[in-house]
């Protein structure tokens, strides 16, 4: 059984440009938290990381299933094994949102490193969707170390090819799903969801889409050119590709220290659960 740990394939519609796994290449294994929330309204922490605990009580019950969390989204994967306290965390997120805009990410940060100097040092200045999740943990409840069981001891394995083959791949994996359609992925979600007149228009973008790296960056463009989707030329997509790179490139390199620093840390606390991070 794999249960999904990524934050953008959670959503239905958002399949080519998050790599989303279709059911061909399954190869018979059941896969669970795909396609569980709709792009225009964003999927809280405190509401994933229940549905994965409810799966993993699921699964312990029945015996016959051994669970495997897949994906790149840290917190994704450590609100579930640390047994994060996040009850009223969604709540207090909204909240957060509104009193700290995407462009008041340094004020937020402020206030992260003020309230929880600890959590502050875990986490990028600029990383605007992990600061607004720490703070919303931290203020939800004052009981930081309060935890939830997690029914199964648990090793964490990472795969790190090193900084230029990573980059060398994203390059490729973005040319292929140009080539498999991303950009008419872009359009329909367009269609359905009005995202380069949102893009056009002042203030806070609720649609995840937008706020994708590989999707955003074409949004963008189109807004800024006054086309749509599929009226982007060459230098356009030039420009929104060459974007895109460099959004991913340093998100991938957030991940690898994160997950240097999850393969180092103590959430494995039960005495049971053992902790590897292995080079492959």
């Amino acid at each position: 059984m794999v249960l999904n740990a990524d934050s953008r394939q959670v959503y239905a519609g958002l399949d080519i440009g998050t790599s989303k796994i279709k059911p061909s290449q399954m190869r018979g294994f059941e896969h669970r938290l795909l396609d569980v929330a709709e792009p225009s309204s964003k999927l809280s922490l405190e509401a994933y990381t229940q549905m994965a605990r409810d799966e993993l009580a699921l699964l312990a019950a029945s015996g016959d299933a051994l669970p495997v969390l897949v994906g790149g989204t840290g917190v994704y994967l450590q609100s579930v094994l640390a047994g994060w306290n996040l009850t009223g965390s969604g709540t207090v997120r909204r909240s957060l949102e509104r009193d700290f805009p995407r462009s008041d990410v340094k004020g937020a940060y402020h206030v992260l490193a003020r309230l929880a100097p600890e959590a502050a040092r875990r986490v990028h200045p600029g990383n605007y969707e992990a600061i607004l999740n720490a703070l919303a943990r931290r203020m939800a409840s004052d009981a930081g170390n309060e935890v939830v069981a997690t029914p199964f001891a648990f090793a964490v394995y990472g795969v790190d090819r090193g900084e230029t083959q990573t980059d060398r791949r994203i390059e490729m994996m973005l040319d292929a799903q140009i080539r498999d359609g991303l950009l008419q992925e872009i359009a329909e979600l367009d269609r359905r969801y009005r995202l380069v007149e949102q893009a056009r228009r002042p203030g806070r973008r609720s649609n995840v889409a937008s706020q994708t790296h590989g999707y955003r960056e074409f949004v963008r463009v189109a807004a800024s050119t006054g086309k749509a989707i599929a009226e982007l030329d060459g230098a356009d997509l030039a420009a929104a590709r060459a974007e895109a790179l460099g959004h991913i490139r340093a998100y991938s390199r957030r991940q690898r220290s994160w997950f240097r620093k999850l393969g180092a840390s103590r959430i494995g606390h039960r005495s049971a659960a053992q902790t590897i991070v292995s080079r492959l």
